[in-house]
């Protein structure tokens, strides 16, 4: 009796496995972890409310990167206005990427691409380009950089 199909199974079971670990959302806790410590710039405690949304996995060039809506809220900020903003925040398996600045969440989220709800002339795909992420672009009604 052969055993070849059996490892064969056995192989594939494994490389199945491990791609959808790697596809996983990352819960709150864990996200808030890395960020923190791969220097991400945005407020992730204090008199905030902080709130993540996986949005999908977007690939780029050979990378598959997990994308994140995030937004900040200032809570109670006495004598002060309230702040709010949001971002995409992109991680590629558990490494932090960067982040753009967004005035609206993604309403299309594709396997090359990202669309937001304003006209094309106003930025309204966000792609990756041969280097990866883009370094800046139109996107969302301004100019965007990448930043951490």
């Amino acid at each position: 009796m052969s055993r070849r199909p059996f490892l064969v199974r056995a192989l594939l079971a494994a490389m199945l496995v491990s791609f959808a670990s790697s596809a996983q959302e990352l819960d709150k806790k864990s996200l808030e972890r890395i960020l923190s410590k791969q220097g991400f710039s945005g407020q992730l405690t204090g008199n905030v409310k902080v709130r993540f949304a996986f949005l999908g996995n977007m690939k780029c060039g050979s990378a598959v990167l997990h994308v994140y809506y995030y937004t900040g809220e200032e809570t109670h900020p006495p004598g002060k206005a309230i702040h709010f903003n949001q971002r995409l925040i992109f991680l590629e398996n558990q490494a932090y990427l960067g982040q753009y600045d967004i005035s609206n969440r993604p309403v299309l989220v594709k396997q090359r691409a990202l669309r937001f709800p304003v006209s094309e002339a106003d930025g309204n795909l966000l792609e990756c380009d041969r280097d990866g992420l883009p370094k800046s672009l139109l996107l969302d009604g301004g100019d965007r950089d990448i930043y951490r």
